[in-house]
């Protein structure tokens, strides 16, 4: 995604000395991003956002995928992807069991010195921390046969699932 200009992460935070949750944080960096961060500057309204989620079963291990839509520009969102490897990082399982049940999923925008451009919070219903959990479940369901064929390698499942980004921004 930094090719593009951006780059997104989903990490738990501590906000307001409240409960830990998960957040997530864009950053809307280069030339490309440029349109982008005018509006999110000059918008006194929250930003139409999405999320679409799937798990990837690698080989080597599950991969969750995060697919955010950011519509800053109308007709022209901008799309980032987060990819979580749950089985090999705790900090990503973390992420998805916090998503599961936590009431809020808060949204931070900035620019390409991390300077905040906007921040919204869009409650959650329970279908949908339903869904991150089905995610999470799913994730650990296909990890475990995996480790059970000895195969397992978080790094090398990222790997692999990077490498497709690689091949379709190539050409």
């Amino acid at each position: 995604m930094r090719k593009t200009g951006a780059a997104a992460t989903c990490v738990t935070v501590q906000l307001d000395a409240g409960e830990w949750e998960a957040a997530l944080f864009v950053q809307l960096a280069g030339e490309q991003c440029e349109r982008d961060r005018r509006a999110l500057f000059t918008m006194n309204k929250r930003v139409p956002v999405g999320i679409e989620t799937d798990v990837i079963e690698h080989e080597h291990g599950a991969v969750v995928m995060l697919r955010l839509d950011i519509c800053t520009v109308p007709d022209d969102p901008m799309v980032a992807e987060i990819l979580l490897t749950p089985g090999g990082a705790c900090g990503h399982f973390e992420v998805l069991q916090r998503l599961s049940c936590q009431p809020r999923l808060c949204w931070f925008f900035g620019d390409e010195d991390y300077l905040v451009l906007g921040a919204q919070q869009h409650g959650f219903a329970d279908a949908q921390r339903a869904e991150f959990d089905r995610l999470r479940l799913d994730a650990v369901r296909h990890d475990a046969v995996v480790r059970c064929t000895g195969r397992y390698d978080a790094q090398a499942a990222l790997g692999g699932v990077a490498s497709y980004y690689r091949l379709r921004t190539a050409g």
